[in-house]
């Protein structure tokens, strides 16, 4: 006899939630919209154009540029309406299925890592242009960035060079046959 409930649960596990979407395209354009928003464009607004004989404000419509918002992880997971952990869970291919590709023939995961980039990318330009630490930081621990540190082992286990008149220094008597002086 088999057990109803179980059977139940495990169809349950194998369905999993929802896709947050149904398709690449989708997400793509969801993805688009995100940073079409951050970029600088025009937009119509109303303002005081000036006042009027008893001191009331005088209203009008006028077109403004916005600023440029940078781009941002946790900004695009808001626009997708998702958290950083499902964005991570579509860059690893969770979620990826062999049919369902976009035009170009990129999955879900293929496009949340183009999208990172981009994000890494302004982070670097920001950088690039003086924008501080915070940038720097931003790199190391979501870019993979790290500072390199170079350490000399050329010596072969044998002891380090004694120093010498100002900062010169003495290189070790390596021979060829390992033998002692």
């Amino acid at each position: 006899m088999v057990d109803t409930l179980t059977v139940e649960s495990e169809d349950k596990d194998k369905r999993g939630r929802p896709l947050k979407f149904e398709t690449v395209a989708e997400m793509k354009q969801k993805i688009n919209d995100y940073f079409n928003a951050c970029d600088p464009h025009t937009k119509m607004t109303r303002i005081i154009s000036g006042h009027n004989d008893s001191g009331k404000a005088i209203w009008a419509d006028a077109e403004i540029m916005t600023e440029q918002i940078p781009y941002t992880i946790t900004g695009l997971a808001r626009a997708l309406k998702t958290t950083r952990e499902t964005l991570l869970d579509y860059e690893s291919g969770k979620y990826d299925n062999k049919d369902d590709t976009d035009a170009a023939g990129e999955h879900f995961s293929d496009t949340i890592k183009d999208a990172k980039l981009r994000v890494q990318d302004n982070v670097e330009i920001m950088s690039l242009n003086g924008a501080g630490a915070g940038t720097i930081f931003w790199l190391k621990n979501n870019a993979g960035w790290r500072d390199r540190q170079e350490v000399d082992h050329t010596t072969n286990g044998k002891d380090l060079p004694t120093p010498i008149l100002g900062g010169l220094t003495k290189k070790p008597d390596v021979r060829s046959d390992n033998s002692n002086p």
